[in-house]
């Protein structure tokens, strides 16, 4: 069972990418957190304090997590690995405390040893990252070149944190498998075949 952790800045085509897998099962952390704060647009997220909400979503991950599991069922978990807290400061997605949470059940549940856990980084240039938000105009985005690069570097910086948090929370004792991949989305047709090599793997 392949379960992948999927994130990266706003506008780097993850949602896109992802609409080709539909066939595998996915839960978008925005619309979750965007559920438990009662908001009617994903976007007004990060002007409020998400971080109260955290442990509500943490729980909703897991029960997602242990149906998948319970099933044999690869998951996806689409999110951000940085987000803007009060529309000023990138902090991480969920902090580590939530994470290793995540992380020991996991690990302790029964297929622990049949699981491979991927950190998928999906990232583009600063210049194209610009020219797919001034294109989306679904979304409220920001639009100039400090703020696209602040956000690809925030979500690769913390990316890192949650490979770190996860194999803190497993066990040395077991074998466990879980890598991290990083995919720059500047060419969708091989980000394609890259993704798909990487959550389609048999473990």
């Amino acid at each position: 069972m392949n379960l992948s952790i999927i994130g990266g800045a706003s506008g780097v085509g993850k949602t896109s990418l992802l609409k080709l897998f539909s066939d595998i099962q996915q839960v978008n952390t925005g619309d979750l957190f965007k559920a438990a704060m009662s908001l009617d647009n994903r976007d007004k997220i990060r002007k409020g304090d998400w971080s109260l909400i955290e442990p509500d979503v943490t729980l909703s991950i897991e029960k997602v997590t242990s149906e998948s599991i319970q099933a044999k069922q690869d998951l996806i978990i689409d999110t951000h690995f940085a987000a803007k807290i009060f529309d000023r400061n990138f902090r991480i997605g969920l902090r580590e405390k939530y994470l290793y949470q995540l992380g020991q059940f996991i690990f302790g549940s029964d297929l622990k040893n049949e699981l491979r856990i991927n950190i998928v980084l999906i990232k583009t240039n600063i210049f194209m990252l610009l020219a797919r938000r001034r294109l989306d105009k679904s979304r409220n985005r920001e639009l100039i070149p400090s703020a696209c690069y602040n956000d690809l570097r925030c979500n690769e910086i913390y990316s890192y944190r949650y490979l770190a948090a996860l194999r803190r929370a497993a066990d040395p004792k077991q074998s466990f498998k879980i890598e991290y991949h990083s995919i720059d989305n500047d060419r969708f047709d091989l980000s394609q075949k890259h993704l798909a090599n990487i959550i389609r793997r048999q473990v």
